[in-house]
């Protein structure tokens, strides 16, 4: 039987939608974890704050390192401040893989002029390595910092961590923080360090 034309419009408004339906799709957003060189943590309270870390060259080595925060911002760039010792001003986005991080003097940080991509200027797209459960990121303060089992008084003859080592936080409970320590070899070492082990990150006021 013949179609009318009026079922047919009905049909065609209908094929329209299927096609069209997929650019309506949530927009990736940002999540903790790991983005080959940056550590990514986002917070309960949609801040986002990382840490980038990269080393190159054999025999003479330069290395780049800096930290970042800001607060999430659904559905586009996130802006940050970074900082090592100046502030410059930046953004992180989500993206399909990974997140896309923009700082335009991101290589005016202490030896990141021979270590980060130019990129970095215009958008430096990095792919997600690990997915991690971090509500935030700290930094250790204590010359060395033993790894407890539960958040209770330290005990000696546990894995540790040491000054500026930097580490995802998993939970805080009575002035302890459970955090995760990845080496260099990408292994994983969690436990609990007391308050006054380690220090919480805080962008420097410009």
């Amino acid at each position: 039987m013949a179609m009318t034309l009026s079922t047919r419009l009905l049909a065609a408004g209908v094929f329209s939608f299927c096609v069209a339906a997929p650019v309506f799709a949530a927009a990736p957003a940002l999540h903790s974890g790991k983005y080959e060189a940056l550590m990514l943590a986002v917070t309960p309270g949609h801040q986002v704050e990382g840490f980038y870390a990269e080393e190159r060259g054999e025999g003479t080595t330069f290395s780049c390192a800096f930290y970042l925060q800001g607060t999430v911002e659904a559905g586009k760039p996130s802006a940050v401040s970074t900082w090592s010792d100046e502030v410059y001003p930046g953004s992180i986005d989500a993206s399909a893989d990974g997140v896309t991080l923009t700082v335009e003097k991101g290589q005016q940080h202490p030896g990141c002029m021979n270590v980060l991509m130019p990129d970095i200027a215009t958008g430096l797209d990095l792919t997600q390595t690990a997915s991690k459960k971090w509500i935030g990121l700290v930094t250790v303060s204590a010359d060395k910092a033993f790894l407890q089992k539960t958040p209770q008084v330290a005990a000696g003859k546990r894995p540790y961590i040491v000054k500026n080592d930097v580490v995802g936080v998993l939970a805080y409970k009575n002035g302890w923080a459970q955090v995760e320590f990845i080496n260099d070899q990408d292994r994983s070492f969690t436990g609990w360090i007391s308050q006054d082990q380690y220090t919480r990150l805080s962008a420097p006021k410009n």
